[in-house]
Order: C-alpha cells, then sequence, then structure tokens
C-alpha cells in the first residue's frame, strides 16, 4: 500500500513508500483510510521538533482520520465490512484507575495511533477495534476527518472549560483547534470573540466570520472581562492576556502546546483566583458529541479543509507549516467525491 512513512529525524527522512497491507491481529480491524488530517503534533513529529524525541521510527504517521471497514478479526463481531468509523487517537491501557473512571486521556500507559505506531497516512491501517468510533454513513469523509480535533475542542470548552449558555468567552488562536473551539462555545449558547495574530486578517478570520463567529486581531480588539478563556495559540502573549482580562474567579481553559516557556503573571492568578486549567486530547464521549453536532448540522466545518491526494502529502505539511491553509487532509486516491 501506498503510505508517508516517516524513517528518522530529518525532514527528508518522511517520503511516499510502498508498505505491505498490514495484517489484521486479534481484536483489530482493518480499514481503508478514506481521509486523514494533519495537526501541529504531526509537524512536530515530522520535524522532530524538542519534546517529541519519543516518537518511534519508522512510523506511518496520522491520528485524524475516517476509514471503512474491509476486514475484522475472528473475535470482533461488533464491526461489518462497510462499517465507518473513527478512531479514538489517545489510546489508554483501560485498566487502570484513570481508564476505569473514563479519563483515558491521562492514562500513563496511553499510546497515540500515529505517533506510537503505525498510522493513518496510507491506504489502509489497522486499529483495536475497542478504540473505533461508529460514524454515520451519509456523513462526508472531508468532515468525518475532523471528528478527532473536534473532540479535542469540545474537551477544552465543555468539559474544561465548562462553558454554559450566557458566559462570555473569548477563544484565542484562529486555527482549526480555535475556530473549532470557538464554533463549540457559541453552540453552547455562549458569547463569543475569537481573537488571531494581525495575519490572520488574510483568510483565518474571514473563514471563521463566515461561520457566524465574531472574529476579529488582537492588535484591535476589545474584549472585556471573560468568564473563560480558551487559549489555543500557543503565544506567550495571549496566555498573559488571558490572566490579565478573564473575570475574577474565571476559568483559563489551555488547549495550546508552547515552544517557548509561557510568561504569565503567577501572581494575578493567586490575586484574582483563576482556575487554569490544561487540556490534553478528548476521550470516546466527546468524539460522540461533536459527531452528533456534525450529523444535526449545529456546527459545520467544511469550509475550512483543504484536501491534498496522499502522493502529495509533503506539500500537505509545507502548507500547513506556513499557515496556508487551516486543516489540511490527506486523501488516497481515489479523490473525495468520486
Amino acid at each position: 500500500m501506498k503510505s508517508l512513512f516517516k524513517t528518522g529525524t530529518d525532514v527528508a527522512d518522511t517520503r511516499i513508500t510502498d508498505l505491505p497491507v498490514p495484517e489484521v491481529g486479534p481484536g483489530q480491524v482493518l480499514l481503508r483510510v478514506e481521509a486523514c488530517g494533519l495537526c501541529g503534533s504531526d509537524l512536530h513529529a515530522w520535524r522532530s521538533d524538542p519534546g517529541y524525541e519519543w516518537i518511534a521510527t519508522p512510523l506511518v504517521m496520522g491520528h485524524e482520520f475516517v476509514g471503512t471497514v474491509v476486514e475484522s478479526a475472528a473475535d470482533v463481531t461488533e464491526w461489518l465490512v462497510g462499517d465507518r468509523a473513527v478512531a479514538v487517537s489517545i489510546q489508554g491501557c483501560l485498566e487502570c484507575p484513570q481508564c476505569l473512571a473514563g479519563r483515558a486521556n491521562r492514562c500513563a500507559k496511553r499510546q497515540v495511533i500515529g505517533l506510537n505506531y503505525n498510522g493513518a497516512m496510507a491506504e489502509f491501517v489497522v486499529v483495536p477495534a475497542v478504540f473505533l468510533i461508529r460514524v454515520p454513513a451519509t456523513m462526508p469523509a472531508a468532515v468525518a476527518a475532523t471528528v478527532e480535533p473536534l473532540s479535542v475542542a469540545a474537551h477544552a470548552v465543555l468539559t474544561v472549560g465548562r462553558v454554559e449558555a450566557g458566559q462570555q468567552v473569548v477563544v484565542s488562536g484562529a486555527g482549526f483547534i480555535g475556530i473549532a473551539c470557538a464554533l463549540i462555545a457559541k453552540d453552547a449558547g455562549a458569547d463569543v470573540i475569537l481573537l488571531g495574530a494581525p495575519h490572520d486578517a488574510q483568510s483565518r478570520l474571514p473563514a471563521a466570520a463566515a461561520l457566524g463567529i465574531d472574529a476579529r486581531t488582537v492588535d484591535t480588539a476589545e474584549w472585556g472581562q471573560p468568564d473563560v478563556w480558551v487559549e489555543a495559540s500557543g503565544a506567550q502573549s495571549a496566555l498573559a492576556s488571558a490572566v490579565e482580562t478573564t473575570r475574577v474567579g474565571g476559568t483559563i481553559s489551555v488547549v495550546a502546546m508552547y515552544t517557548q516557556q509561557p510568561t504569565a503573571s503567577i501572581s494575578l492568578i493567586v490575586r484574582r483566583e483563576l482556575e487554569v486549567r490544561g487540556v490534553y486530547a478528548s476521550v470516546a464521549n466527546e468524539y460522540a458529541h461533536v459527531i452528533d453536532l456534525l450529523d444535526r448540522g449545529r456546527i459545520d466545518v467544511s469550509s475550512l479543509v483543504a484536501e491534498f491526494a496522499l502522493d502529495d502529502a509533503l506539500s500537505a505539511f509545507e502548507a500547513a507549516a506556513a499557515s496556508t491553509v487551516i486543516k489540511p487532509l490527506i486523501v488516497p486516491a481515489p479523490a473525495l467525491g468520486s
């Protein structure tokens, strides 16, 4: 099968390669990949950035995907050929207290498909059946492939941020996760402002505004004192602004990762009794929630994706690194809609 294969730590070590179709083991399902998204973690892994030394190579990357079942192990009865599914990307041991409490994203033994073991930037992928989530047969592949990052946004906004109707919410960061957070907060009934950098005014903020979001550049915006701030940019200044302006007793939900140590004032966090909470990945019920939102048309992200053929996967990485697209999707042939 055709795949995007990373064999070393240099970007030149990632290339299109023919590999054998993976074999199905006990408890596993083989899926034909329909589309696979590319996110910041994939970029960090591709470049072998600091903090991603743990990525095991050789490796097929890709954890944001939708596929169709083509084969199941003999002991898997709940998945039939032709069923469509996405995979929970953060996969716990299913035995520890965190996993048993429904918080597999906190499991000390967790693994990430496409980072710890072969993922879905290929024509086929094998996944343990227990980590699959069913998606409707009618949902377009380009939409279903965004379920994983949308579930992260749901975790940031609803589970960690506890956003409610009538609250004032600021989301900093105009990438896909930031826009998704704004959409989910708006769907929950909050009054939302999305903040982007000045360069986001060219395409990202207009794309968000077209979806009904109040989108502004941080250098011109006034945002008051929000009840909840969702930090999705990874910018030191954004976290500092969140600490300075979130209302007393408010919540800051941090879903971004930082390449430089943040400089936000701990003293202000103490004096203003702010609750600053980290956000890491998501869990199965959040996948189910966003699938329902998409299926009922309550959120729509189809305008945010850009498709790249699997043969052009490296171009997708370059476009993502240059921020010329919001959510690149790698699509094995045949292309979507054909």
